[in-house]
């Protein structure tokens, strides 16, 4: 028998799987809304009928009432998207910042990197985007140095409800930046790169689309490995996992000019706060 709290979590992802129920759970559920607001979104009210039936364990109707209200996991699933709408969100009290929304539209087969002033700033970048993809059936995957990951674990847990629940069955990870990148005390770009195949591979077998990655590179330059990560990024940037989505994060004050120059080149995309 398949435990309960796996049960809702598959319905939870497979809810939000659909474009449509997505932008429906962007709209502004700060209040009840009517079948008319939300037709906004979907002109065709049949197939509009037939995605709230999909959704009815995030949306439910109010008895005697042609208003539409968000459950207790709806509520948990639009904290995500409150915290990281993308362009068509409509309703929210502040302005998001653009690097967070850019950082979520970014699809499968896309390399980015990032430049951070501190742990906030990092965590700004890092939870929406992992978060994000959470709900669009990725495996998401964070790596951080191993004296940071308690920290981030509970900061995580604090921001997005439910996390726990993701971490116990493997849909979210936290994994050390020394444990996976150096081995022995060296850096290979081919066996980091062979990992990363594996691992994306087993997460596909496990009903996966893909993996959405941020990972912290910083232990490179902790390690004297500055060298080794430049090689290994315009490797990984040549042939880029098709099934994957990353953010390759470094602190600004760790990457001089030369080295920003290399990463655009091995990298698609550029986010900098």
């Amino acid at each position: 028998m398949v435990p309960r709290k796996e049960r809702s979590l598959d319905k939870l992802l497979h809810i939000l799987e659909d474009p449509t129920r997505r932008r429906i759970l962007e709209s502004p559920w700060e209040k009840d809304l009517s079948f008319n607001e939300l037709g906004r979104i979907c002109s065709n009210h049949g197939r509009l009928g037939y995605h709230m039936r999909q959704m009815r364990e995030i949306v439910k109707r109010v008895p005697n009432e042609k208003m539409y209200r968000l459950t207790q996991s709806g509520r948990v699933a639009w904290d995500w998207y409150a915290q990281a709408p993308s362009p068509n969100a409509r309703g929210n009290l502040e302005p998001t910042p653009v690097y967070v929304t850019y950082s979520c539209q970014l699809g499968l087969n896309e390399h980015a990197f990032a430049l951070y002033e501190g742990a906030d700033s990092r965590r700004a970048i890092a939870f929406p985007f992992l978060a994000r993809g959470l709900t669009r059936s990725m495996a998401s995957i964070y790596v951080v140095s191993e004296k940071e990951m308690d920290a981030e674990r509970k900061e995580m847990r604090r921001r997005y409800i439910g996390m726990e629940e993701f971490e116990e069955r493997g849909a979210f990870t936290i994994m050390s930046a020394e444990e996976w990148y150096m081995r022995r005390g060296k850096a290979s770009s081919p066996v980091i790169i062979d990992n990363w195949s594996k691992l994306l591979q087993e997460k596909m077998s496990q009903g996966y689309k893909g993996i959405q990655l941020a990972a912290d590179m910083n232990v490179f330059f902790e390690n004297s490995k500055a060298s080794e990560l430049l090689a290994y990024e315009e490797e990984i940037g040549r042939n880029f996992p098709k099934s994957m989505s990353a953010i390759c994060m470094y602190d600004s004050h760790r990457v001089n000019s030369g080295r920003v120059t290399s990463l655009i080149g091995s990298h698609g995309h550029g986010i900098f706060l």
